[in-house]
């Protein structure tokens, strides 16, 4: 405002004088120059006087600073989901850039301090009727906070009657399981779903459904894929099963070849590197596990070589922990190891992170595979019906508190990342 006054002040002078000279009646040609004179001394005093801030006068001529656009990308790239969705608005050149696919993969690899790391949680409440729904909140609230903030997340088809479930998550989308013959995937942080279509297989008795749900880097397309599995007929308990993969790019399902080595267990598939993993039990006499994998990019089977347990090795559960494949073993209700896999695929690479021992508590759960490891080396996992941090130097164990209003157990817990990521068809949802 200032630089605008100062500005403006020399015109003043000559406005005045002009209007003067209208209204004073005639004068001799001494006293005209007189005031002649008088008009130009104003004028240079005015223009002399005028600049009493020759810095701010300099200032308000020069441009806005600029910075590189190398900075603005990498300041941009650290922040989280929310705050560029409305920084799209800030300039048509900011708008192009936070939707640019280098951007989106830039920002997917930043994360400071997991500040934009979420888990996810199916959750269920003591409410009559039952209710149930997907819930998120934020890894760091979770590790810091003395009471965790749980966020619904909302989705087209959710019903608070029935419990869907969380195939799993990858670059900010969540692949939703509905019933075991509806699939949805979404991006909560930028509300917009999918619903795909449907392959007609109904969930009936003797049968079951298990997903995966990952990412093609060759082909830069995302896939589900869903193994039905049926009792064979005249077998006893033997199952076979039917393979379709779902590509995100192409919005179709094509049948692939069917589950080697029996079929997988009643979980979903754990995406690490292009490649989903299931436990598969055989029937075999005797306790026999298998983690068995498939390529997203090349679609074909193998057996990934698994740690050695030792003794007394019981139930396994995979996980993913910082992206790489996880394993953890129970020995009965002593204790459990996990081991983390450092090089996919590479039988050496296996670590032995933790054992965590079991406290006497009602009931047969187990201990989920551990789903993040913070910097102080506390250690997270779901247990029973709820979350649970475990601190390996105390031997201590702590629940962190989610208001009993919005979450009376949990059934599921899985940490993904918010993202800019879209989907190549989508449906926006209010």
């Amino acid at each position: 405002m200032e630089n605008q006054n100062h500005e403006s002040s020399p015109s003043r002078p000559n406005q005045q004088v002009s209007s003067l000279s209208h209204e004073l009646p005639s004068t001799s040609s001494a006293e005209q120059t007189q005031k002649r004179n008088r008009q130009e001394s104003q004028q240079h005093e005015s223009h002399d006087v005028s600049p009493q801030s020759p810095k701010r006068s300099r200032n308000a001529n020069l441009p806005p600073p600029s910075f590189p656009l190398e900075i603005i990308v990498e300041i941009l790239s650290n922040l989280p989901v929310k705050s560029l969705l409305r920084f799209r608005c800030v300039s048509k050149s900011w708008k192009t850039l936070i939707s640019d696919p280098f951007f989106i993969k830039k920002h997917l690899k930043s994360d400071p301090k997991f500040s934009k790391k979420q888990v996810l949680i199916n959750t269920a409440t003591t409410q009559t009727p039952t209710r149930y729904s997907i819930k998120s909140c934020f890894l760091n609230s979770i590790f810091n906070d003395p009471i965790v903030t749980a966020m619904e997340i909302d989705y087209p088809l959710k019903n608070g009657s029935r419990c869907d479930w969380v195939v799993g998550s990858c670059n900010g989308l969540i692949c939703v399981a509905i019933r075991q013959d509806t699939v949805i995937l979404l991006n909560p942080a930028l509300r917009v779903s999918k619903k795909l279509t449907d392959l007609g297989f109904k969930k009936r008795r003797g049968c079951y459904t298990v997903y995966g749900f990952g990412f093609d880097a060759s082909l830069d397309d995302y896939k589900v894929v869903r193994v039905f599995c049926y009792q064979s007929k005249g077998f006893g308990d033997a199952y076979e099963s039917i393979v379709r993969v779902y590509s995100l790019r192409t919005n179709s399902w094509r049948r692939i070849q069917d589950f080697p080595f029996g079929v997988p267990c009643n979980e979903s598939a754990k995406h690490v590197d292009g490649n989903l993993n299931w436990v598969v039990f055989h029937g075999q006499e005797g306790f026999s596990c298998t983690i068995v994998s498939l390529d997203l990019a090349q679609e074909t089977y193998k057996e990934v070589p698994q740690p050695w347990y030792g003794d007394g090795a019981s139930e396994r559960t995979l996980g993913v922990l910082d992206g790489c494949l996880c394993v953890l073993c129970n020995y009965g209700r002593l204790y459990a190891v996990a081991w983390v896999m450092k090089e996919y695929g590479t039988r050496e690479s296996w670590t032995k992170l933790i054992t965590i021992p079991y406290l006497p508590y009602p009931g047969a759960e187990f201990y989920s595979a551990p789903l993040f490891v913070s910097e102080t080396g506390l250690i997270l996992f779901h247990f029973g019906m709820n979350l649970v941090l475990y601190d390996s130097k105390e031997n201590a164990f702590r629940i962190p508190v989610i208001p009993y209003d919005a979450v009376s157990y949990i059934d599921q817990a899985e940490v993904y990342e918010e993202s800019l990521v879209s989907l190549t068809v989508v449906n926006q949802y209010n």
